[in-house]
């Protein structure tokens, strides 16, 4: 019967060994080694066994964070040693149950195999070469030859708005020139506007350039809308209150459900298809390139060709 050996790192000795202590006191187990009564030490030191396995400190530890708390570490370890049995006994009785060819996983094994390492080649070979910026004029090219790939399900609009609580007392006369800021067009009188929110600690969102889904804009203002497409295409300045917050919103532009979607709303998705693009291609010429080199080498051919049955009845 062979132990698991300890991995000969020393970071990995030093956990293994406070677990070995942590197990030892928290658990109330002898740690023997494996096939025999004596109590092992570090290398060798065994905390379960099942049939012919055996679960190793070492290998326990390697489960477990360096970082945890002692008793979050006697917690966990006792979690996995319990996983561990559980699994070990499902497969042995699963192995004494099936028959021999319905244990073979040879061919299931490979394919899964080649595909991690066809994946974690791919992925370096790609990382050492891709080219990750994106130019707005790249990005908008692409952006107008596939208008189909960004049709909105939701409408987006461009908004102005802040609200308070309604506890902070307003005039008529000062709504009136909140409202009158709101709707200006004038820097300085935005500016005016997020200098009086920030003193009255107001949420506010002043960029006229930013695209809103209508769905997330909604989550920051609660406007009722009745008839979205005509509200939304109103230029008038909206007050409101509800949940104890008054609101001042203004729509300034807005894309229905069913166009594309403004380029800047988008701009990230498009320099991500790009991207993602590029990634193909670079992949699509390794793939051509090592085929045809091995075909030139003579490391691949194919030595039976199939007849079309068609044509060559």
């Amino acid at each position: 019967m062979r132990c698991t050996p300890l991995r000969s790192n020393p970071s990995a000795r030093r956990a293994a060994t406070r677990l070995r202590a942590l197990l030892a006191v928290g658990l109330g187990v002898g740690l023997g080694s494996c096939g025999s009564g004596e109590t092992g030490s570090g290398d060798d030191a065994v905390v379960a066994r099942a049939f012919d396995k055996t679960l190793g400190v070492a290998d326990l530890a390697s489960r477990i964070p360096d970082d945890a708390l002692p008793e979050d570490s006697i917690a966990m370890a006792q979690r996995i040693i319990d996983t561990w049995i559980r699994e070990q006994v499902l497969v042995h009785q699963a192995i004494n149950s099936l028959p021999e060819d319905l244990q073979n996983f040879d061919a299931e094994i490979e394919t899964y195999r080649n595909a991690l390492l066809l994946h974690r080649y791919e992925e370096l070979y790609v990382s050492q070469r891709l080219q990750t910026e994106v130019s707005k004029e790249e990005a908008f090219a692409f952006y107008e030859l596939h208008p189909e790939l960004f049709t909105l399900n939701d409408y987006v609009v461009q908004a102005q708005f802040f609200h308070l609580p309604l506890e902070e007392p307003l005039k008529d006369r000062e709504i009136a020139q909140l409202k009158r800021l709101l709707s200006s067009t004038d820097s300085q009188d935005l500016l005016a506007l997020e200098t009086w929110c920030l003193e009255h600690q107001a949420v506010f969102h002043l960029d006229p350039e930013t695209w809103w889904s209508l769905g997330d804009l909604l989550q920051e203002v609660p406007l009722a809308l009745y008839r979205p497409e005509s509200q939304i295409a109103d230029r008038r300045t909206i007050e409101f209150e509800q949940n104890g917050r008054r609101y001042f919103i203004r729509f300034l532009r807005h894309n229905t459900k069913g166009m594309p979607a403004p380029f800047p709303a988008v701009r990230d998705r498009v320099e991500e298809l790009i991207r993602h693009q590029r990634r193909n291609e670079i992949l699509s010429n390794l793939t051509t390139e090592l085929v045809e080199g091995a075909k030139e080498d003579g490391d691949v051919e194919q030595e039976m060709y199939l007849r079309d049955a068609e044509q060559n009845p």
